[in-house]
């Protein structure tokens, strides 16, 4: 009796990778950059969905939106209207002229260093600089200034800018610390006052230091001290530093 050869064992029921083409790319769509791009690195067909150009349109539209209203932020005109780029490799680079415009913001903080500290003048300017940057938006602060890799002092300038500039509700900094975790980190913000007269006498000028995480500067009491910042060194201020408590971070 001629035995007839096994059928081959049934599919598993269920599998991701086996999703229809077009839900996968609605899934690709909801998540946030670094999940799809891990996304894509699970399967073929999950990569096919992560590089629809329809995903990076709509993550290029969510983190730029002036850049893609006025046609790609910087590439050439016949290169965006032609979409020969496609929208994943104008992300690319976008944001990576997005990085060297905040590092030039991070190389003009770290020249006016001084043992740690930076005067309230180039404080005010760091934000200054990137608020007249185009479309730089949380999403950008979070990449490239709430990281670890770089100094209490520029996590400090990214929280101030997305609160101050970009309105962003404190609670939503402090997620973002958190994520970014580096909320527990410090800064020192000393004040140099003007000694108040007495009688026809100035009484020694004065000074006061308070150290405070970043966790704290998205909470109530952190406002007070974001206030001072902003406000500079004017009337009885006449110093305003921010310094590094560990120097070292």
């Amino acid at each position: 009796m001629e035995l007839s050869p096994p059928s081959p064992a049934p599919a598993p029921e269920g599998r991701w990778a086996d999703l229809p083409g077009d839900i996968a790319i609605s899934v690709a769509s909801r998540l946030q950059e670094a999940d799809v791009c891990a996304l894509g690195g699970c399967s073929r067909s999950w990569r096919r969905a992560c590089d629809a150009d329809c995903v990076w349109e709509a993550l290029f539209r969510r983190r730029w939106p002036l850049a893609a209203a006025a046609g790609g932020g910087g590439g050439g005109e016949g290169e965006w209207a032609s979409g020969v780029q496609g929208w994943k490799a104008l992300y690319i680079n976008h944001h990576r002229r997005t990085a060297v415009a905040i590092s030039g913001v991070a190389e003009f903080v770290e020249n006016n260093l001084r043992n740690g500290s930076l005067e309230a003048e180039y404080y005010l300017k760091a934000i200054a600089n990137l608020a007249s940057m185009r479309d730089i938006g949380f999403i950008d602060a979070q990449f490239f200034l709430l990281s670890r890799n770089s100094s209490a002092i520029m996590n400090l300038i990214g929280l101030h800018y997305s609160i101050s500039s970009l309105n962003i509700p404190p609670n939503e900094v402090y997620k973002a610390l958190q994520a970014r975790k580096v909320e527990e980190r410090k800064v020192c913000v000393s004040l140099y006052k003007l000694g108040r007269w007495f009688y026809g006498f100035r009484l020694p000028d004065e000074s006061e230091s308070h150290e405070i995480s970043l966790s704290e500067l998205t909470m109530s009491e952190g406002a007070t001290i974001l206030a001072i910042l902003k406000r500079g060194a004017v009337h009885e201020v006449f110093r305003l530093q921010v310094s590094l408590v560990d120097i070292n971070k």
